[in-house]
Parts: C-alpha cells; structure tokens; sequence
C-alpha cells in the first residue's frame, strides 16, 4: 500500500471516529436495552447522520485513489484516441453531476438551518451539509483529471 497524504490520513481517521462512534452507539444502546430495559433515543438520529456522512467521506477517500467500481470492458478494446474522447466526456459529465450535488445539498443546507431533529437537537441542516465537501473535493480532482487528460495525455488509459 502506497504511503498516505496528510489529507487522505486525516479523511480516514475521521471515517474510523465515525464508524467507531456507530458501534459504541449501538453497543451501548444494545446493553442498556436488554441489561436495563432502557435506551438512548439519541442513537437512531445520530447513527443516520453519521452514516450519510461516512458515506460521502468514503466517496471521497475511494475517488482519491481511483477505487469506484467501474465496468470496463468495452472501454479497455477501444483504440487510445477513442478512450481519450471517453475519458473526456465521462469527467465532463461526472463534472456536472457534482455541480448538481453542490447546487442542491447547499441549497437543501440553506432551507433546513433552521429545523432541527426533535431528540438530538442536531440541525438537519447538518445531514444536508455533507454533499458540500464531497462535490467540491471530487470536483476539484475532476478537474485535475481532465486537465491531465486534455493536455498531458500519456498515450495509455487512466488505470
């Protein structure tokens, strides 16, 4: 395994407070269930929250190193020029659709300021708020991409 960023090491200690935050919440929440016949009510809003936002953060740590899940099976038989002209139009659209993502999670962020989840106490606009990293951090890599991919192509695919 190729040695980490600061950026990137701080993205995954983040993903592990967050997935260790999870299990300690519905850890404890088990015990005090079945061992005292009581329960957080906070670990449901908490736990959703939590997990939309390890989801973007993942999104984010697997676009940094290429990780997605892609098919490309017919990509790998086309000639160079031809996996250029789709490389190209893939980042372009990818490029479009995080502008949507970061039009509209700022715009659902902005509505939602002020309501709050009615046990935590925790602003839904905090649920909201995460598209906001993950668009611009992949849009910003997207763009990079495709300088690289219009200007300083290297005769092979992007692997």
């Amino acid at each position: 395994m190729s040695e980490l960023n600061p950026a990137e090491r701080l993205l995954r200690w983040l993903m592990v407070i967050i997935i260790a935050s999870m299990a300690l919440l519905v850890f404890l929440n088990v015990v005090l269930r079945y061992g005292f016949n009581s329960s957080l009510l906070i670990t449901e809003e908490i736990g959703r929250y939590l997990f939309v936002w390890l989801t973007f953060l993942g999104s984010i740590a697997a676009f940094v190193r290429n990780r997605h899940v892609r098919v490309d099976t017919f990509f790998l038989r086309m000639p160079a020029a031809m996996r250029r002209i789709v490389l190209i139009f893939s980042d372009l659209a990818m490029l479009v659709c995080c502008g949507l993502i970061l039009t509209g999670g700022w715009q659902l962020t902005k509505a939602n300021m002020a309501n709050y989840l009615p046990v935590s106490d925790v602003p839904v606009a905090a649920l909201y708020f995460a598209s906001i990293p993950f668009s611009v951090v992949v849009g910003a890599i997207l763009l990079l991409r495709l300088w690289r991919t219009l200007f300083q192509y290297d005769k092979g695919a992007r692997q």
